[in-house]
């Protein structure tokens, strides 16, 4: 077999369109990489490499075929996953120079793999109320009643992956050696530090990601139905990620109602408005647009006691004479100016 019909087949047999003879193939690859025998002749900096990337596409696909059950009795969480692991990382390249692989075993150990999730854990929250559920990093993930949680009793080495179906607010241990990853039925979001919180509705309704501080990356799970997918997003303080299952849609909007995160005095002693716009803006993490040679002869003296960023705007543009509208990730604010004095 060369290397472009192995590379052939291998992608056959990740699109689960492998003639039995053929999946029976690429099982003996997967059988000899379950005993720790190399079936390429690779130095052992090579044969880190095959791993590593191995668990790069596990990571990728363990939950294509998984549920928030927890894992059978006796049965590694990653059992189901080598044979993708294995075909991914062929079909990658890694392996593309391999002739002859089957039966051909080397006498160099493969490198050990990097240290795996143990002990996964289901947490169902029957009750009524949210409750709170610490991770081994520190991180607490605050259930909303009817949400599912499973996550390992203690994390792998490279990474920290939870899966979530429900509704839940994690507020994630800073590490930036290990990123954490939610996983929803349609979405994973990727962060290093921050809280954020995850609607993942068991229907087919949108799920909705919305990050209170930090950053976090939200990209759509892997359809086969889907030719293109959408690109992954960025989503900052305030703002919200919605992907629409129906539609394989994802974007990025305002949230309902942001929230100050930043302490800022909103007390204005004959203040121009551009710096209020910019306390504004620095206070809540959201950009506000603006005209800043309509508003150069405009200041204002005000104290801006209102809870809500809105509630602000509207006493700012009531006393200017102003409007403002929302759009997706940005408010844009308006004024005709004022007379110079």
């Amino acid at each position: 077999m060369n290397p472009t019909d192995m590379h052939a087949l291998l992608q056959r047999y990740q699109r689960g369109e492998c003639t039995p003879e053929e999946a029976r193939v690429v099982d003996q690859w997967y059988d000899l990489l379950s005993h720790e025998r190399a079936p390429l002749e690779l130095t052992p900096a090579e044969q880190e490499q095959v791993r590593a990337s191995m668990w790069q596409q596990i990571s990728a696909r363990t939950l294509l075929a998984e549920d928030l059950s927890p894992p059978e009795v006796g049965r590694p969480w990653y059992a189901g996953t080598w044979r993708w692991a294995a075909a991914a990382v062929l079909a990658l390249g890694v392996g593309a120079g391999v002739q002859g692989y089957l039966g051909r075993p080397v006498a160099a150990p493969v490198a050990t793999a990097p240290r795996q999730a143990s002990g996964w854990q289901h947490y169902a929250n029957t009750t009524t109320l949210p409750s709170t559920v610490r991770l081994a990093d520190g991180t607490t993930v605050r259930v909303a009643p009817g949400g599912q949680l499973k996550y390992p009793s203690r994390f792998a080495a490279q990474h920290r992956t939870v899966y979530l179906q429900g509704e839940a607010f994690f507020e994630v241990a800073h590490d930036k050696a290990h990123p954490f990853r939610v996983y929803t039925r349609q979405v994973v979001t990727t962060v290093l530090g921050t809280s954020f919180l995850v609607q993942a509705p068991k229907n087919q309704g949108p799920v909705v990601v919305k990050v209170r501080t930090g950053r976090v990356r939200v990209q759509p799970r892997p359809d086969a139905a889907v030719a293109v997918a959408p690109a992954p997003i960025v989503v900052l303080p305030n703002q919200q990620a919605v992907y629409s299952p129906q539609r394989h849609a994802l974007a990025r909007q305002l949230v309902a109602e942001p929230v100050q995160v930043l302490a800022q005095s909103f007390a204005f002693d004959d203040r121009p408005v551009a710096e209020v716009l910019m306390a504004l803006e620095k206070a809540y993490g959201v950009t506000i647009e603006f005209d800043a040679q309509a508003l150069a002869n405009c200041s204002v003296t005000l104290n801006l006691r209102e809870e809500s960023l809105y509630a602000k705007l509207d006493v700012l543009c009531k006393t200017l004479g102003a409007s403002y509208q929302k759009t997706d990730t940005h408010i844009l604010f308006r004024s005709s100016g004022c007379a110079a004095r």
